[in-house]
């Protein structure tokens, strides 16, 4: 069967269905995507809500189809918390015949009257936390449906990454459900990318330095070539030239932890955890290189000083205390005074 004659059978398909549903007002809107690369269909899912009678409080359900890859995802629109860009279908397909988990299907596969009572019996159970998350990494999703998910904060920042000795950067945008944490990157096409996702239970911790960067520590499961699994760390940085988004982005985290009842040990006031630093060892080791620097000019205690001021700011900022204005002005007076310029490259 050639793609033109799957695109005939798919939207025979839909208004099938949409004929035998009509009567129980769920409503099938569906539409060919106009990209000259796939063939792709968005099919637009609306059902009522348990008792309910008013449209408006209507479940919104999104369904694509790409033909060209053999790929299919279901998304919730507005239910809390799983609308923050997983694939339901999984969940919804407990039969292995129905589960798509490998995406991979033939046009006679897709049962869309068997999809739409297996969502009505979702949604009827009314279970929607602790689901597993079905994100794909390096899969593309469509950039406006992104944007209108429901219950789902989006912040954009920069990811900052160690590349061939050097910082790679990358304008990301950053959503965060009451489950799931998601980073996405535009690409040509100005869709979006996903390059990183994690359930917030993962987080260990994380902290926002002055110069408006967040750094996000992350349990991260690997395989070694043994096939065992161990736990690892992994260190999400963003920052933004917009020290308000960072901040929203420290609340948001926090607000999730205590809502889902998980303890960390973090600090209200946006400064995350607590660095783990010996402060007296670290003041007087500024000291001794500030007197060191004064009596001789030498590059490798200009930079020994400049770490330690940032270690000691970010401390006493976790801590909420003043004296990091005091370190973070020496610091500025450090790196603009003309002595040391040809220190900094």
């Amino acid at each position: 069967m050639d793609l033109i004659e799957e695109e005939k059978k798919l939207e025979n398909k839909c208004q099938e269905v949409q004929d035998k549903v009509v009567r129980q007002n769920i409503l099938l809107i569906f539409n060919k995507d106009s990209n000259k690369v796939y063939s792709q269909y968005t099919i637009n899912i609306s059902m009522p809500k348990n008792n309910s009678k008013s449209s408006k409080d209507d479940y919104e359900f999104i369904l694509k189809i790409n033909l060209t890859s053999k790929r299919i995802f279901l998304f919730s629109m507005n239910i809390n918390p799983i609308s923050d860009g997983r694939n339901i279908l999984p969940i919804i397909t407990p039969s292995k015949k129905n589960n798509f988990k490998s995406n991979f299907f033939k046009i006679d596969d897709i049962d869309l009257l068997q999809i739409i009572n297996n969502l009505k019996q979702f949604i009827s159970e009314e279970k929607f936390t602790n689901l597993y998350g079905c994100f794909y990494l390096g899969e593309e999703y469509d950039s406006k449906m992104i944007e209108k998910l429901q219950n789902l904060e989006k912040i954009w920042g920069t990811r900052l990454d160690v590349l061939n000795g050097g910082i790679a950067e990358a304008v990301s945008l950053c959503t965060i459900s009451d489950e799931y944490f998601c980073l996405y990157e535009k690409n040509s096409s100005n869709n979006y990318i996903l390059v990183f996702y994690s359930n917030i239970k993962n987080l260990l911790s994380f902290n926002k330095t002055l110069d408006s960067i967040v750094t996000l520590n992350w349990r991260k499961k690997l395989n070694t070539k043994n096939d065992e699994i161990i736990d690892c760390l992994y260190s999400l940085k963003i920052k933004s030239n917009i020290d308000e988004d960072m901040d929203k982005i420290m609340d948001i985290l926090i607000e999730k932890i205590k809502k889902i009842g998980f303890k960390m040990n973090i600090n209200e006031k946006k400064k995350g955890e607590l660095p783990n630093i010996d402060v007296q060892k670290v003041e007087s080791e500024i000291g001794r290189l500030e007197s060191q620097l004064k009596n001789r000019e030498n590059v490798l205690v200009f930079n020994k000083l400049l770490q330690n001021y940032e270690k000691i700011i970010e401390y006493y900022s976790a801590a909420n205390d003043d004296k990091y204005v005091e370190y973070n002005n020496k610091m500025k007076e450090l790196l603009t005074n003309e002595k040391y310029a040809k220190y900094i490259k």
